[in-house]
């Protein structure tokens, strides 16, 4: 689950009532989710270290250029128009990796939290930047991380999805919406000038 500022108060309140509440048994650790002020707070609960990943944060180098990047969108919105499916975990990883470009580093707030609290896992159960903003935080009912998106990354799942539904569309236009499942990736690739992936999954368009 992608948390936003939309969500966050509905799945805030979902964990304290998980956690026991106000009105509820206490929480044997001590969590208070989300609280500011125990962010640096040390517990004892157990918890799973974070597989960067599949975690949305900074990374040393992008991915990919950016024309790299709109090649690679283009070309899976062809697959899905020439298969008729949906290749969900092409989409997730594309897309985590075109929005990485605009993360924080949230590698390097866990660990800097981590160090204030011994690495042990902190009372909010919640991390934050040096400006006060969510970035990450543990499910410790599921014990599942989640990525707390920020404006930019928004932004860039915009652009993503701006350039794949172009792509859809085009092709839409060029075939008829009903020939999705029917046209051969060698027929979309000659059709439109661009030669088949390389071996890593990038494009290379023809001038």
């Amino acid at each position: 689950m992608q948390i936003n500022r939309e969500n966050y108060s509905s799945y805030s309140k979902m964990i304290q009532q998980l956690l026991g509440g106000k009105n509820g048994t206490p929480d044997p650790y001590g969590t208070d989710y989300g609280n500011f002020s125990l962010r640096f707070t040390p517990t004892d609960r157990p918890f799973n270290k974070p597989n960067w990943d599949n975690i949305m944060t900074k990374r040393n180098k992008p991915y990919m250029s950016e024309e790299e990047f709109e090649s690679s969108i283009k070309e899976l919105a062809r697959k899905e128009f020439s298969t008729g499916k949906r290749d969900r975990s092409a989409y997730r990883n594309l897309c985590m990796r075109y929005g990485e470009t605009a993360s924080p580093d949230r590698k390097a707030i866990y660990e800097a939290s981590m160090k204030k609290t011994g690495g042990k896992m902190n009372a909010a159960c919640m991390f934050w930047d040096n400006a006060g903003n969510k970035t990450l935080s543990y499910h410790p009912i599921e014990g599942r991380w989640d990525a707390i998106s920020t404006e930019g990354e928004f932004a860039r799942a915009r652009q993503f999805t701006s350039i794949y539904n172009d792509e859809l569309k085009r092709l839409s236009n060029m075939y008829g919406e009903n020939a999705k499942g029917t046209v051969s990736m060698d027929t979309i690739h000659q059709d439109l000038g661009v030669t088949a992936p390389a071996v890593n999954g990038k494009l290379n368009i023809k001038v």
